[in-house]
């Protein structure tokens, strides 16, 4: 792997410094050094070592993405992967979503549910990749939301060997499909819980004890609350729905802050121009009052679903701003805060030194125009260099 230095008009290290003109080293994989370029040690600013500079860009940690699926390649109804012919499809569905994703400046995901391990096999054959996160197959319900992804349980001793199975297959997370969801036709309602309360503990236990978080789905309020009585780790979409309308409930939003539950709201780029069941305004203001009472907003799109391909993610963020954000702590909810949330902060979601080298370089200044995100010019994943447009880079390459 080859050490690298890059130069750039701006350096966001994702802990509060910005340097400007700033400077990354990046050796074996991981960040070496950040900080001034004026600064850069001499051990880094030799001919031996290669160089990219940027001089009208700025470079910040990669962005993360924190709910995707990447199986379900915009598909309306989840994949199975029941055959050989299918599985192969699905696999090829999830190599080119990585590559959608390290394109679009994402160097960090967590798919929260494929079909039968397709996730595992896929990604265990796919180096270099962008980091990811997997929940393997989701828990639902005899013909409950995606329940067509091999993991419909209904009892608890089915429940805790499904965790178990996952957790042997690799999974970082598990996901409970607490309330359907609007993908599955037929019984499944986004507004109802589909497990009982004893089911869904028995789901956080089993997780728990393998050391694993949960990752819940709820749509609806009541199926909201469940998660947060089990103890669950995240909450997924959060949207407060009831059959005939919303059921925001103030109590239970100061309990999920209180308990620091991170709310992954599945934002993508379509969501500040959605009317119908779920209209921006409506969203919006929900979100408000979860952003000031305390909860952690975790960005993820839900890319799979149709019209969301990953790609898309930088996209989505713009919609933050409305909540009253400003544009560098979106980057920041983006970056450390969503890698953090994921229990990642060790790894990834700063420029610091020893964390591995997963950083983007974009034209100008995102902390002053947010859509500069969507025109990363530099992805590098793992200190392994995926995009670079001419002519803003200039790499380079004296022996």
């Amino acid at each position: 792997m080859t050490t690298r230095v890059i130069t750039a008009a701006r350096v966001r290290t994702g802990h509060g410094a910005v340097h400007a003109p700033g400077a990354v080293a990046i050796d074996h994989g991981r960040i070496a050094w950040a900080g001034p370029a004026t600064d850069l040690p001499p051990a880094w600013n030799t001919p031996e070592v290669m160089r990219i500079d940027l001089p009208e860009a700025t470079v910040l940690p990669g962005l993360v993405d924190a709910h995707v699926h990447l199986a379900f390649g915009g598909a309306t109804v989840p994949p199975t992967a029941s055959g050989p012919l299918a599985w192969r499809e699905v696999a090829a569905t999830i190599r080119s979503g990585l590559t959608e994703l390290l394109t679009a400046g994402v160097t960090t995901v967590r798919d929260l549910g494929a079909p039968r391990y397709v996730d595992i096999d896929t990604l265990t054959q796919t180096n270099p990749r962008p980091r990811v996160l997997t929940a393997t197959i989701p828990l639902t319900v005899p013909g409950g939301h995606c329940h067509t992804l091999g993991g419909a349980m209904d009892t608890c001793t089915a429940i805790r060997n499904l965790v178990e199975v996952n957790t042997l297959h690799g999974a970082d997370w598990i996901k409970v499909m607490i309330t359907g969801g609007f993908t599955t036709s037929g019984a499944s309602s986004p507004y109802e819980p589909q497990f009982t309360d004893a089911q869904i503990r028995a789901a956080v236990e089993a997780a728990h004890d393998h050391g694993l978080p949960v990752a819940a789905h709820a749509h609806g309020t009541a199926g909201i609350r469940q998660a947060v009585t089990a103890g669950v780790d995240s909450i997924e979409h959060c949207t407060w729905m009831t059959a005939t309308g919303f059921d925001l409930d103030p109590g239970l939003v100061r309990e999920i802050a209180a308990r620091d539950i991170p709310v992954c709201p599945t934002i993508n780029h379509l969501a500040r121009t959605a009317t119908g069941r779920l209209p921006w305004a409506v969203r919006r203001e929900h979100l408000r009052v979860m952003l000031d009472a305390g909860i952690r907003l975790v960005p993820g799109s839900d890319a799979g679903i149709p019209h969301t391909p990953p790609g898309r993610y930088p996209q989505s963020l713009p919609a933050y701003l409305d909540l009253g954000l400003t544009p560098a702590e979106v980057i920041d909810l983006a970056t450390s805060g969503a890698a953090d949330a994921l229990r990642i902060g060790h790894l990834t979601g700063t420029l610091t030194a020893g964390l591995g080298a997963d950083l983007i370089a974009v034209p100008g200044d995102p902390a002053h125009d947010l859509t500069a995100l969507s025109t990363p010019i530099l992805t590098m994943a793992a200190g392994h260099l995926h995009h670079r447009a001419e002519p803003d880079a200039q790499e380079d390459t004296r022996p």
